[in-house]
């Protein structure tokens, strides 16, 4: 069904076609630029498709960052606790293999029942948890492996205990690290994203296209 904007171009567009005008006076330039406004809005997706998107991305049955490490991973080791504290389970961080190449790979991980989400903090990691993905990004740069970083939260842990443990730092610290890192990243966001989250997979996305753009550009012989 036609919205409101659609509908009111469609308006405007049969007033100006049907239109008697004065003087051999020209309208052709309105008319294509209003065409242009509704074939924009015809090309765009419904609110109702949007909506089926995000139904869709939230979909229960749909895989989370432990399905697909089974699925795509062989030889998994999964690494546990940040050496400091202790371990999150909202925090997914490992070593596998990747067609016959070793990668590691970081994610969140929410759990499919009330009882594995309240262990894994339904994906929101406290700072345990990102220190623990530092700890495995660290060991992707001493040995040159590839990282995978699979986006799964709807953010980072809200209590107070998170933030008494320095949950703003670690943050900060995890996409600090990230950021420095000289091995390919590829990042994946394939259910939900936060916006700490997000500002990691952006500044990964930031850097690359930065290096991407000076690599193209000319250089110039000086004298």
């Amino acid at each position: 069904m036609p919205g409101e904007a659609e509908r009111r171009l469609r308006e405007r567009l049969a007033r100006l076609r049907s239109a008697s005008l004065l003087g051999g006076a020209k309208i052709s330039g309105e008319l294509e630029r209003l065409q242009r406004q509704l074939d924009q809005i015809q090309t765009e997706p419904s609110d109702e498709e949007i909506w089926r998107s995000v139904e869709l991305a939230r979909h229960p049955d749909r895989p989370y960052t432990l399905d697909y490490v089974e699925r795509m991973l062989d030889d998994w080791v999964e690494l546990h606790g940040d050496r400091g504290r202790a371990d999150d389970g909202a925090m997914v961080a490992g070593v596998g293999s990747l067609r016959g190449r070793t990668v590691v790979l970081v994610g969140q991980q929410k759990g499919r029942d009330i009882q594995e989400r309240t262990k894994r903090q339904f994906g929101m990691p406290y700072p345990e948890g990102y220190r623990k993905a530092m700890r495995t990004m660290e060991i992707a740069d001493r040995h040159g492996f590839p990282v995978l970083s699979l986006v799964d939260t709807p953010g980072a842990y809200p209590g107070v205990a998170a933030e008494q443990h320095g949950q703003g730092g670690a943050i900060a610290a995890s996409q600090a690290v990230m950021a420095r890192l000289p091995v390919p990243i590829v990042s994946t966001p394939h259910r939900f994203m936060s916006s700490d989250a997000g500002r990691v997979v952006a500044q990964r996305a930031r850097r690359a296209l930065r290096r991407a753009t000076q690599e193209r550009r000319p250089t110039s012989n000086v004298e």
